[in-house]
């Protein structure tokens, strides 16, 4: 009886083991539905690196140079780099993927797919039917075969990624007839305009507050009339408290009543304006900020390009 409890116990615990490498498998496993697409969420982010196999320092160069293929040639780019899809083949991920999204400008159909499977040891290179005289099938298994074969045998994903794409943009910038992008144009446009009506609106504020203060200064208390000019001013600094005291006197042009304002000075603060400067800067000249998401133009595929193993 011991004998047989202690079997039974045995394949329950094998039985939970398949059981989580299961799931685990699963869970690493992806889908043209469940592929996280960052471009959606930021204009500028066109690699999707859910499991984290290209470094950070690769997403930032391949965001760089498609961004800027966008921006000069309209091509709207989707490069993958995952573990494991569903079914293993790239090629026919890649086309439900373009399905799927419309990935690249309708008007000149001019999408890319770029999928990487390192887990099951495959990848595509998939163009949009207006991209398929500039990438044809045998340009496409060309940069495969010199540019991103000799790095995925060594198992250095950013370089393949890397090479791939620098041979791409290349051949990209060979092509007059493909037109540039105008949506970038536009958001710096549109940046240059909420820059200006925040500058107008800040200045309008800051005359505004000017003006009050000037005004409540030149109220006579005495004879109800704004007549108060200042007539004499000085300060008196202390050290040992950081303080400097301003001494401020003012006489009414016409009553003559005089009175004394002063007020406090920290002779140690110098970031106001520096601090408003950063913020200006951070809020519209870049920085951290997220962009606004970006939107798929409804290309399509008619199965140009190129796939593999390695």
């Amino acid at each position: 009886m011991a004998l047989t409890h202690r079997l039974n116990m045995k394949k329950c615990l094998l039985s939970l083991l398949a059981l989580l490498l299961t799931v685990a498998v699963a869970a690493a496993t992806y889908t043209p539905d469940n592929l996280p697409i960052p471009y959606l969420q930021d204009k500028r982010q066109y690699v999707s690196n859910p499991d984290g196999i290209l470094s950070q320092t690769a997403v930032d160069s391949l965001n760089l140079w498609l961004g800027q293929m966008e921006k000069s040639h309209g091509v709207q780019t989707v490069l993958a780099v995952v573990e494991h899809i569903e079914g293993g083949d790239t090629y026919d991920f890649s086309m439900a993927l373009g399905r799927k999204y419309g990935i690249g400008r309708k008007d000149q159909n001019s999408g890319l797919i770029i999928l990487l499977s390192t887990g099951d040891r495959a990848y595509t290179i998939l163009t949009g039917r207006g991209l398929e005289g500039t990438l044809p099938d045998a340009i496409c298994k060309r940069i495969e075969n010199r540019q991103m074969l000799p790095a995925l045998r060594e198992g250095d994903w950013d370089d393949a990624m890397l090479q791939t794409v620098r041979a791409i943009t290349a051949y990209v910038d060979g092509d007059d007839s493909l037109v540039g992008s105008s949506d970038f144009e536009e958001d710096d446009a549109y940046a240059l305009m909420a820059f200006c009506l925040f500058m107008a609106v800040a200045l309008g504020l800051i005359g505004l507050a000017v003006w009050y203060d000037n005004r409540r200064k030149s109220y006579c208390p005495s004879c109800k009339q704004y007549k108060m000019k200042k007539i004499s001013s000085y300060a008196t600094t202390n050290r040992s408290l950081g303080i400097r005291t301003h001494h401020d006197t003012y006489r009414c042009t016409h009553c003559y009543f005089t009175k004394e304002i002063h007020w406090d000075e920290d002779i140690h603060s110098h970031g106001g304006s520096a601090a408003a400067g950063s913020a200006l800067g951070g809020s519209f000249f870049g920085g951290g900020s997220s962009f606004g998401g970006g939107s798929f133009g409804g290309g399509s595929f008619g199965g140009g390009g190129a796939s593999g193993r390695f």
